[in-house]
This record gives structure tokens, C-alpha cells and sequence, in this order.
């Protein structure tokens, strides 16, 4: 392993052909190693949100006839963690880690985190460098990565708070390092990361 804890070793197990064997793979090897990862940095992410945060096994992305897309553990009040609910994420995938912010739409029946998010789309589109290289995840499919998004423009905010709408799938927004970036990454740098997507986690967490 490297830097704190993502290396070579941790995206190998995407690259084996077979998708039983593959998805064998990262269940027994790269799912403990994320969890393990994630209660190291539990503490810290808990700290930078003000709040408790407990590391749960997050999904492993299955698809049809193709290895599983991704590997995730989450972070949220808990556990249980709230069904959909706003929580973090740090999750693996073929060729690049990610740190991100999730909530469902299921999660949002009263529309309190929709509300919120476009009651403060012009203060989140001032923010500026901490979302520079912001991408949203909603709907991607794990192979090309989504283009870094306009969170310049209260529009782009008001967009993802429409996403939170009853029957839509909700928000799922981050930050991406390459495989050869996250082998140099330093617990501090990923905090820090975390610590620039806590604004949003924190709007929506507090929303109800």
C-alpha cells in the first residue's frame, strides 16, 4: 500500500477478466481494505462535519454481463446509516478514487434538502476553488468519468436541488484523483477534500 492506503495493489482486482472472479475480488480483498481505510478516517471526517460519523460498507456497483463498477464505503450518522440520506463517500473504481457527497430523493419526502439547496445556489456558486473540480456522479457509468461541472453557476446548484424531486434519483457530486494521484494522496489531503464537500453534506444533513 501507499500514501494512506490506496495503491496499485487496492485497483488491481478491476483488471482481473473474469466479472465472477472480479467481483469474488473485490468483495473479500478491496471491500475490507476500503473499510478498514474508512474507520481510520472516521474521526477526522467526523471532526471536519461537526458531527459523528461511522464507516459502513457501501455498495458494490453490479452490473449485467460486465465487472462490478465500483467499491464504496460511506459515511453517515449511525449505524445504521439513514436509508438515502446525505452522507460522504469514498469510493474505488477502475481507474480513479473518489470523494463524494450522496443523498437519495427517496430521502427528501418533505423537500427540506431540495428547498435548501436552491435557497443557497448563489452562495454555493461564490465558493470557488473548494468546488473547481467538482463532477456530478448522477447516472455515470463507471468507465468515463464526468466532465468537471459549472459549480460557478447558481443554475448547476439549482439543478442538482430539481435532481432531489420526487421520482428523479437525487444528488451524487465529488471530487476524482487518477490511480497514480491517489498513490502519493496523504490522510490530510483527502480530509481536505472532504473538509471542501462538508458545506454541501452539512446544508443538506441539517436541512430537516
Amino acid at each position: 500500500m501507499a500514501g494512506f492506503g490506496i495503491g496499485p495493489e487496492q485497483f488491481a482486482p478491476f483488471g482481473i477478466a473474469d466479472r465472477h472472479a472480479c467481483a469474488r475480488a473485490l468483495e473479500t480483498e478491496l471491500q475490507p481494505a476500503l473499510l478498514r481505510i474508512g474507520g481510520e478516517l472516521a474521526p477526522g471526517l467526523s471532526r471536519v462535519v461537526g458531527g459523528a460519523l461511522a464507516a459502513e460498507p457501501g455498495r458494490i456497483s453490479r452490473r449485467r454481463d460486465a465487472p462490478p463498477g465500483e467499491v464504496v464505503v460511506a459515511f453517515a450518522p449511525g449505524p445504521p446509516a439513514p436509508r438515502g440520506g446525505p452522507h460522504l463517500e469514498l469510493a474505488v473504481n477502475r481507474s480513479h478514487l473518489h470523494a463524494r457527497v450522496e443523498a437519495r430523493a427517496s430521502a427528501d419526502r418533505d423537500g427540506a434538502m431540495r428547498r435548501a439547496l436552491e435557497r443557497e445556489a448563489v452562495n454555493l456558486a461564490r465558493k470557488g476553488k473548494p468546488f473547481r473540480k467538482l463532477r456530478s456522479y448522477e447516472g455515470w457509468d463507471f468507465e468515463h468519468l464526468p466532465e468537471v461541472a459549472p459549480a460557478h453557476t447558481p443554475d448547476f446548484w439549482r439543478e442538482l436541488a430539481a435532481g432531489l424531486g420526487a421520482g428523479r434519483g437525487g444528488l451524487s457530486v465529488g471530487i476524482a484523483w487518477t490511480a497514480e494521484e491517489a498513490r502519493s494522496l496523504a490522510v490530510g489531503d483527502v480530509l481536505g477534500t472532504f473538509r471542501d464537500l462538508a458545506t454541501l453534506y452539512k446544508l443538506l444533513a441539517n436541512a430537516g
